[in-house]
């Protein structure tokens, strides 16, 4: 419960840290960790070939 000893703000800035961490562990492991820049992969995607009548 709260007991008004002023801790709000003392929570909220808590609550931005942790958002800021989760947000950095993310960025840092999609990015591909220690290793450096994540490794691309190409993709080609075709449409299948449409017989057409004449």
């Amino acid at each position: 419960m709260a007991d008004g000893s002023g801790s709000g703000a003392t929570g909220l800035l808590g609550v931005i840290i942790g958002a800021v961490l989760v947000i950095g562990i993310g960025f840092f492991f999609f990015n591909g960790g220690f290793g450096g820049g994540g490794k691309s992969i190409d993709v080609n995607v075709k449409a299948p070939a449409v017989a057409t009548k004449q």
